[in-house]
């Protein structure tokens, strides 16, 4: 059945409206004039009631772990858990501090790195509030054994009996995707590129390997689980169904 519109996750919606890092920035992103650009380039396009930017649907993307853990031999390539800062709303914040001591102490077991850590507030960035790099990647992060960089979040959760969305800051969930609140219940869905890279503070597409890569996978089918939790079950469906159209055109 055709998706006719989205229900975004209550999470999510909460985010945008009020907890989102960019509603507490001085100077916020001018996404009005971009938006306005893009509409007139004809680059959006309206698929289940969200504003989506066509180069989500033209956007290669898989997790390549394993090319994105820091040292030497990854050269320019960037990561998102080793070298991006991730922003934390109020909210996010209020729920990592609130599992803050039995999460450190789990990690503790786990993480070398954070042995000296102390307090609930032990994930914090000493100078904003966003996650802390210990060791040149995030506090949350592990290296397996193939060299591998995962979130120990997803791990921490599965024990605890909790969704990961009430832990894991969306930001890092919803990784290479950009969604922005335009009010009035307009929603625009975008991606890291070099059209949206400065209005997010993020490195250029061809410097992340998950992006780079145009033998990947369509975006819409590797994050299909995180596309449909945000925007409800079926969402991905309808951007695979929107890419073929454009591409009849």
């Amino acid at each position: 059945m055709p998706m006719t519109s989205s229900k975004l996750h209550p999470l999510v919606a909460r985010w945008l409206r009020a907890d989102a890092p960019e509603s507490t920035q001085i100077d916020p992103p001018d996404w009005d004039t971009w938006l306005l650009r893009k509409m007139s380039q004809r680059e959006v396009v309206l698929v289940g009631g969200v504003l989506v930017d066509r180069a989500v649907l033209r956007q290669r993307f898989a997790c390549v772990s394993d090319r994105c853990a820091p040292g030497p031999e990854r050269g320019r390539d960037r990561s998102c858990c080793a070298d991006t800062f991730v922003s934390l709303s109020r909210a996010e914040d209020r729920r990592l501090e609130n599992r803050g001591v039995d999460l450190l102490g789990w990690l503790k077991a786990r993480e070398p790195r954070l042995a000296n850590h102390q307090g609930r507030h032990f994930y914090r960035d000493d100078s904003e509030l966003g996650l802390a790099r210990p060791g040149g990647r995030c506090v949350f992060s592990q290296l397996d054994e193939q060299g591998r960089i995962r979130c120990r979040l997803h791990a921490y959760a599965k024990q605890a009996r909790i969704d990961r969305g009430e832990l894991q800051p969306l930001s890092c969930r919803l990784f290479p995707l950009i969604v922005v609140d335009r009010g009035g219940g307009r929603v625009l869905l975008t991606v890291v590129g070099s059209h949206t890279r400065r209005l997010v503070g993020a490195y250029p597409a061809k410097r992340y390997p998950c992006l780079a890569d145009a033998s990947l996978p369509p975006l819409y089918e590797t994050m299909r689980g995180d596309l449909d939790w945000v925007f409800g079950k079926g969402f991905a469906q309808a951007l695979s169904r929107q890419r073929t159209a454009d591409g009849e055109l």
